[in-house]
Formats: C-alpha cells, structure tokens, sequence
C-alpha cells in the first residue's frame, strides 16, 4: 500500500491494557483505524497471475510457467485450482481462458461455485465459460477443473463484460467514491457499536447513481442498512448487528453513473470498560532469558510432547506460569532475536544488522536500570557483527557454539558449555550486584548430535542409519536427498535426543540456581526462538515457512515465590514478551508492539484484548506475512519472481496465499484460501494493514556486516551460510 494511503489510515488505535477494572464510558474509534486495510472492489476483465492479493485474480493450485523474470503463464495443479473474481452487479458474464499445448478431444473444462457447477466446455485454446447472472456481489471464488486433460498451460484469463471501475481515495479520514465502487470494512466491533458519520452526495446526480451502506454480520445476515435517497447532505446513524460472535463487514457502494460522493468523520461509538494496566511486580536481582534454540512446543511435555523428552522444564513450568499458546514472530533466529530483544518485527529486512540506535534493547534498558548484563550465547547471531550485542556490557567466549573438530567432543555440548559459563559468570557478581543474563542453547538445533547414550534412547532401534548433521538436513532441504520413513523417524528421533540432553543439563544447572538464590531473587524466562520443521510439509529445519511447527513455540514464567503457579491459554507472542520485560524495568512500549503479560498471569485471561498475532519470514527474499487469530490462519507468500509459495527445495509450495481453520485442520493440510468466511476477510484486511504500517516502520541496518572467519564458520557449520 502506497505511503500515502497508510498516512490516511494511521489515526490513533484503541488498544487495551490487560486488568480490566471500572464500568463503562462512551467513547468513539475512526472506522479508518489503521489496524484495519479497507478493501477496495472495483471490476476488471483481466484476472492478474499470481502472486496478487487483490483484485480479479488467480489465487491457488497454479504452478508457474516461465522464468523468474518473465510468467508466460501458469499450470493448474490437478486438484482443482481457483480463481476470484470482483462482482458488482448482476448479470451474465462470460469467463475466457486462453490456453495452450494440443489437449484430448475428451478434456474439459468445468467451473465451480462452491458445490454448484456454473459452466462447463470442451478444452480448447480459447474456452468461453458463460457464467450465471445471479452470482453474489463482492469477491467471488469460482474453482476451476480440468478432466482428461494434463500439461494445460493456462496464459491468461479475462472476463467480459466488466463495469468501468470507480475510483476510491483516502483524504484526511474522508472516503471519496464514484461508481462503480465498494469498500468493504471487516472489523470486530463492540457490542451495540453504532456507525456515525456524514454522507456528502455527488455534485450532480447521474442516471440511476445509487450509494448504500450494506451491512453483514458472521451470522450470514445481509441488509441493506441506508441508501441514498437523492437529496443533500444526510448525517449517518446506523446500529451495528449484534446476532452473532466475530467480525461484521461494513460496505460502502456506489453504483451507476456519475459524479464521486464523500464519506465523511464515519466512526464507531460504542460503550467500553475502563481498563487500567496490571501492576508491574519489583524487579528481582537476577533476570535470565532462556532460549533454547529450534524448540518447537509438541516436543515439550507439558505442551503436548512425549514426557520423557522435558522432565525439567516440565516441573519448572508447573512451579510457574506456562502459555500454552505463544508463537514466534519469525521462523529463524536472526529476525526473532532481533525482535525479541527491540520489540519490534521485521518483515523484509530480518537479514540485515540491526542499526547501533533505534528502540532500546533488553539488555540496554536492564543497563540502565543498573543491572549488569551478559550474553551467554551459542548461537552465532548474537555479536557484534548483527548489532545483536547492544547493550551487553560481557559476552562469554565459553558459551559460544563449537563443532566436534573445535572442541573434540562426539557430540553437540552446547548446554554443557553454556551452563558452565553461566554459573562461572553468576560466581562473578558481587553480593548487591544486580544481573540480566541471555542464555541461549544450540538444542534441538541441528545438528541433531546428541550423546550417545541419548542417541540410543531415542533413536535406537529405528531401521535408519541417517545422520542428524548438519550436511545432510540442507541435502534434504533441497530436495537432493530422499528419505524413507524410517530415515525421517530417525531424524525426529534425534531431534528430540538433543533436546532431553539439554533438559538434562539444565536440571543441574537449576539445582546450583536455586542453591545459589533464595525464592524471589531469580526470575528465569525460558523460550524458543523459533520451531523447526520434520517432515509434516515436506521439508525440514527452518526459516521458509510460516506453519504451526515453525512459529508455535514454548514459553514459562519461573519465579517462586512471586508468580502463582498457571497455564495461560490466550495467544501472547515474542513482542508480548519483551513488552514484559521492558515493563519490568519502568519502560513503556507502545501497545502495537506488544502487550506486558503481567495480567495474564496473574488470571485476567478474560480482560487480554490482543485478538491477532503476526509473523514473517523476512529473511525470505519477497517474504512471507502471516494473520493468527485463536482459531484461523492467513498467509500472504508472494516472494519474489516466479518464486511463490511456502517451503524449500522438496517442501516448496506454490500457493501464494493460505487460509488455515486450525480448530478443524490444526495440521494446515487443507488451504481454504478464497473459500473462506468473514474471520478471513478479517485477517485480510488485518494483515494488509500491519504489513503496509510495517513496512514504513521496520528498522534497516546503518552498515554492513562485518563477520569474522571463525563466526562464519559456526554459521557455516549450522546450516545459516552455504
């Protein structure tokens, strides 16, 4: 979305802070509220190829033709591949695909709308599809099938008639709109929310021009809420439904021909609770950041996994407060880090260094708060080469991830390193000194190398001799190393070996922490940075997709004697995470950037107000943009090129837009893309708004990179550098 539009948008968010606590009192939201991308239907005869998001479009199940430079056209997958076409106005319109390559005298064509066939052809290298008259006004996916025919190259597609397309402009909070136009508003409104505003007719009115404000709620109910009735400015009061939970789609039309109308000051008012923030607990003398690097959370027990795996975390979780729903921003460390530790996402430039100056760091304002801080890190991304290392007055070298011929173990001791140089560290501070400490593991990170005595706990007796290494995961990610199953239990195997080696580890470690510290002096903070891939889309390890194995992630409180025990079960995400810690220390964070947790855990899971979580894979050139609400799912993978889609190498998909039902197909198997309900056109239009703000806001580096040989090498031997 042009700049421009985004500064029509971006007017003041009502965003709520968790423990809720008064009654309620009037007050009014703009329905341009910058947290939502109106979306704008117009009619076109050309249907654009993918990757597009808006518009007459090809949408799903197309496999591109061509190079990356130049789509010559694209080949329908043999499921069934759709299409969506805008619909103003009813009357017969007639679909035509231009194809290529000689098919069968047998081969068809048959268009679908939902289960009512529409059309259906002879395949030939010009097929007009006639399409009913009565189809619905707005988007319409239509489901295009091919039979007896393979190697269809479809080169383009229009549809005829199309009405002359209006123009919609964003001015200062005002809607300017001509025929033939809508604007669709999907948005979860407060209950008893009232429309308010001002309708500005056209200068002069022409032949049967008509504007209306349609009305549908999630119960499926449409109505026609006001029209125009021809004479001078009207003021707008319009109740909002209230039959049903879930999103309510406002729609502005403009039909006929003639001059534009305007919009004017349309808003929301409504009744709402007056809510305060939670209280913000003291600070403790020692802070721990807790990641384990790769961990996905159907690997950890208490979140589902096999028990044997965590037995630590585990009782950790149980003595403290576990969120059974918490994702990452990002699929892979650098981004995820990066936003962690500035509560900010990144969504095209995760690569890039993150800038000397910008929102403080973690470890900055601990700094400031006269903590001493010190990162014990194996993961190679934090340094100074990334930016990473703002705010850590130490590094240990001792922590750093090594490989077998670096230290001449047999196996992956990351934990055993970090461990040892942390409480090596904790023996430094003197008696009144305060810390914040950011530990991080290379477990279950590959490579999957656990002991040995790990190794056969797991992964023995599994008819596989396929090794967990780092080589032979990236010749898997190409597609350049096939695998049988019992090579893929084996990989799994070891992945979870690696991990029960690191909860191990971390037994003793907290029997020295709580040796060392009495209750209340030590909050830790045990995360992930990301998930990992084995295998449920085809592929492994991490960083090109946007699935529930790759962002759904553990995260426990563990502070006896200040937290109560409790499992939260509302989503929360990393930025909601350093929001908490930044609040720990007195800084306030917008609440964009995420909300503190402090009210969650203390039980007012009732009062949490954050709906929608986002990610994105930045480090994927074009990248890849995802909209969570608790039980839906929308991504936006458009890539660069010919290149659309999910995955890498033998997991690539090339759909370049996903809509997920995770309550029914929590294993994304099944892309409702284009079929869905107003909760994914909410998403959309969710989702197209915080990329259009992100974009505008993300923070790019102020240098290149500097990488030593020996910090290339680690990354080398991880997987991150070829």
């Amino acid at each position: 979305m042009p700049a421009s539009r985004w500064a029509a948008l971006a007017l003041p968010l009502i965003l709520a802070l968790s423990g809720c606590q008064g009654g309620p009192e009037s007050t009014e939201r703009p329905l341009l509220d910058g947290r939502h991308e109106p979306d704008v239907l117009v009619e076109a005869s050309t249907l654009a190829l993918p990757p597009a998001f808006v518009g007459n479009r090809f949408v799903t199940g197309w496999l591109p033709f061509g190079s990356s430079r130049r789509l010559k056209g694209v080949v329908p997958e043999s499921e069934g591949s759709r299409l969506e076409i805008v619909n103003l106005k009813e009357r017969a319109r007639t679909l035509v695909l231009r194809t290529a390559l000689d098919q069968p005298e047998a081969a068809e064509v048959v268009v679908l709308h939902g289960d009512r066939e529409l059309a259906r052809r002879p395949l030939t290298r010009r097929v007009r599809l006639r399409l009913p008259a009565r189809l619905p006004i707005g988007r319409v996916p239509l489901e295009v099938r091919f039979s007896n025919a393979t190697g269809v190259l479809v080169r383009e597609a229009h549809l005829n008639p199309s009405l002359a397309a209006g123009e919609v402009r964003f001015q200062d909070g005002a809607i300017v709109q001509s025929p033939w136009s809508a604007v669709d508003f999907v948005q979860e409104f407060p209950p008893g929310a009232v429309l308010l505003g001002a309708f500005q007719p056209p200068r002069s009115r022409g032949p049967e021009q008509t504007f209306s404000i349609m009305i549908e709620s999630s119960s499926g109910t449409v109505v026609n809420a006001w029209q125009w009735n021809g004479a001078g400015p009207e003021e707008l009061r319009i109740e909002l439904p209230a039959d049903g939970e879930g999103p309510v789609k406002v729609r502005l039309v403009a039909g006929g021909e003639g001059d534009p109308a305007r919009w004017q000051n349309l808003r929301l008012a409504f009744e709402a609770e007056e809510q305060a923030p939670a209280l913000v607990p003291a600070p403790p003398r020692v802070v721990i950041l807790y990641v384990f690097d790769a961990l996905r959370a159907d690997f950890v027990g208490h979140l589902g996994g096999p028990a044997e795996i965590s037995p630590t975390l585990d009782r950790l979780a149980a003595e403290g407060v576990t969120f059974a729903d918490h994702i990452s921003n990002a699929p892979n460390t650098k981004p995820s880090i990066k936003s962690l530790f500035i509560g900010r996402p990144f969504l095209l430039l995760g690569h890039q260094r993150l800038p000397d100056s910008g929102p403080p760091t973690l470890a900055e304002s601990f700094a400031d708060a006269g903590y001493r801080t010190v990162a014990l890190s194996g993961s190679p991304w934090v340094g100074h080469s990334f930016g990473t290392h703002r705010g850590f007055q130490h590094r240990s070298a001792k922590a750093e991830y090594r490989g077998k011929g670096e230290t001449g173990a047999r196996y992956n001791d990351s934990a055993e390193r970090v461990h040892a140089a942390t409480l090596e560290w904790i023996d430094s501070l003197g008696a009144e000194e305060r810390a914040f400490l950011y530990m991080h593991t290379m477990h279950p990170h590959n490579p999957y190398d656990p002991p040995p005595a790990f190794e056969e706990r797991y992964a023995g007796g599994i008819d596989s001799q396929i090794d967990g290494g780092t080589t032979t995961l990236l010749a898997i990610k190409r597609g350049a190393l096939p695998t049988s199953e019992a090579d893929r239990a084996r990989l799994r195997a070891l992945y979870a070996a690696g991990m029960a080696y690191n909860d191990a580890h971390l037994a003793s470690f907290m029997e020295e922490i709580e040796r060392e510290y009495e209750p209340g002096e030590v909050l830790i903070i045990f995360t992930s940075d990301h998930g990992e891939e084995l295998f449920e889309h085809g592929g492994v390890l991490h960083g090109y997709t946007l699935y529930q194995e790759q962002l759904q992630i553990p995260l426990v409180f563990w502070w006896p004697g200040v937290l109560e025990p409790r499992r939260v079960e509302v989503g929360t995400d990393h930025l909601d995470l350093a929001a908490t810690l930044q609040s720990l220390v007195g800084r306030d964070v917008p609440a964009e950037h995420g909300l503190p947790l402090w009210g969650l855990m203390a039980g007012a899971d009732r009062e949490w107000p954050k709906r929608v979580r986002f990610a994105a894979a930045s480090s994927v050139k074009g990248g890849i943009f995802m909209a969570r609400s608790a039980g839906k799912k929308v991504i936006w993978a458009p890539r660069t090129g010919t290149g659309w889609g999910m995955g890498q190498g033998g997991g690539q998909t090339h759909d370049a837009e996903y809509f997920f039902d995770l309550d029914e197909d929590p294993a994304e198997s099944v892309n409702r893309a284009a079929v869905g309900d107003l909760e994914y056109e909410w998403l959309r239009a969710r989702l197209a708004a915080w990329m259009a703000r992100g974009k505008l806001e993300e923070i790019g580096a102020d240098g290149d990179e500097q990488v030593d040989e020996q910090t290339l090498e680690r990354l080398r031997a991880l997987g991150y550098v070829d």
